[in-house]
């Protein structure tokens, strides 16, 4: 080997030490330091609790509207149609600066509580059609063959018909649940320390956006993941064919 040669493979080995040598300084500046990492930590709660609390409260509100349509009401239809039609068009986060500065603004209700209640009503109002869309696919002859067999009309929708939709709007609204958890990165406007606001926090302070940026990437994808398969787990226990079909994966691997 030459003298030239050993020089430049010393050099690329120096390179690379160097390499590591600076992401090593650089995850121990933004996690290690100061315990920056519980700053991820405090912020994925919150974002955990802002999500979990306005999926619920928010499939709630949406069957809520969904059955008040149902009533046949003319007054009852035309306050669902504007309740829908209004939050449909509002982006969340001007609805989350209205409620935070506007209506809710003098109340001194905590910030997060303000955000779960804009999430549960854009929530509610997706969801609602959503749900809406699967009942009316559901034939009618169900609903008539469960009156004829002596069920009264709320044993029949929830007996036969609910559970029919719900095998409809459940794959639906598992992208629905994915975006809410996505869409909480913008409460930060409203002053709410999330996930994605600590590590802008981060950022802030060390003047670097890799480390910060990516892990927040990383965790909002693993939060997703992990979404998504818990509302997989739920259709398959509703819909039995889903479960007869999870259990032909298994035997074909």
């Amino acid at each position: 080997m030459s003298l030239i040669t050993k020089r430049s493979f010393g050099q690329k080995a120096d390179d690379n030490g160097n390499v590591f040598e600076r992401i090593g300084r650089s995850f121990e500046r933004n996690f290690i330091r100061e315990d920056r990492w519980k700053l991820i930590l405090q912020g994925l709660g919150t974002t955990c609790i802002i999500t979990g609390a306005s999926v619920v409260l928010g499939s709630v509100l949406a069957l809520g509207v969904c059955l008040f349509r149902r009533t046949g009401s003319r007054l009852a239809n035309a306050i669902s149609n504007a309740y829908v039609r209004l939050l449909q068009g509002t982006p969340i986060v001007v609805l989350l600066m209205i409620l935070y500065y506007v209506v809710l603004g003098n109340t001194g209700l905590d910030a997060v509580w303000v955000a779960i209640i804009a999430f549960t009503l854009n929530y509610g109002a997706y969801g609602s059609e959503i749900m809406r869309t699967a009942i009316e696919a559901v034939p009618e002859g169900q609903r008539e063959a469960a009156l004829a067999l002596g069920y009264s009309e709320s044993q029949a929708f929830r007996d036969f018909i609910f559970p029919q939709a719900a095998v409809r709007f459940l794959p639906v609204l598992r992208g629905e649940i994915i975006s809410l958890l996505k869409g909480t990165s913008v409460v930060g406007y409203i002053a709410i320390q999330d996930l994605t606001k600590m590590s802008d926090i981060i950022r802030s302070r060390t003047y670097e956006a890799f480390f910060p940026l990516i892990t927040t990437a990383l965790i909002y994808f693993a939060l997703a993941w992990l979404l998504a398969l818990v509302m997989r787990r739920i259709l398959t226990y509703v819909d039995p064919r889903a479960k007869r079909k999870d259990g032909r994966e298994v035997s074909a691997r």
